[in-house]
This record gives C-alpha cells, sequence and structure tokens, in this order.
C-alpha cells in the first residue's frame, strides 16, 4: 500500500517522468486500436498528475529525463501594457 499526503512529494512526480520515456516508442510496435488506445490515455493520464503538480516533464537522449518547475509568468494574460 501507499502513503498518501495531501501534496504528490517531487521523488514521486520524477519516477512518473521516468516512465513517460517508454511511451514514445510505442507508436513503431505493431499494437491493435484498442491497445493503443490505452497506451495513450495512460500517457496523458501521467502526463496529467505530472502538470497538475506544477511540473513539466522534458526526456533528452544522452542526459535523462528533466522535471522543471512551472514558473508563473510576470504579468497577467488580461493585461494590455
Amino acid at each position: 500500500m501507499s502513503v498518501l499526503s495531501d501534496k504528490t512529494e517531487r521523488k514521486a512526480i520524477k519516477v512518473l517522468a521516468n516512465t513517460l520515456r517508454f511511451f514514445q516508442d510505442t507508436d513503431l510496435l505493431f499494437v491493435s486500436a484498442a491497445d493503443a488506445f490505452a497506451i495513450r490515455h495512460a500517457e496523458y493520464m501521467l502526463r496529467a498528475v505530472i502538470e497538475s503538480n506544477g511540473y513539466k516533464a522534458r526526456y533528452q537522449k544522452g542526459k535523462g529525463t528533466k522535471i522543471l518547475k512551472n514558473r508563473k509568468p510576470k504579468y497577467y494574460e488580461n493585461e494590455l501594457f
């Protein structure tokens, strides 16, 4: 069983981000339509968990997976100037 808390810690986000790189190569494999849909759905769900906690995952070959904290813009979208 897992330990539940109010906020997901950075280490858990990193583990989820590390799994995302394996989803990139599934489009080259022969899978059924139903399985391809389930694979994409799982990928989107993992990305949603990462992004809902304020992070963005990026994978570069040779450098590994990095998670970046989303920064708030210095201005508001509604401002004219």
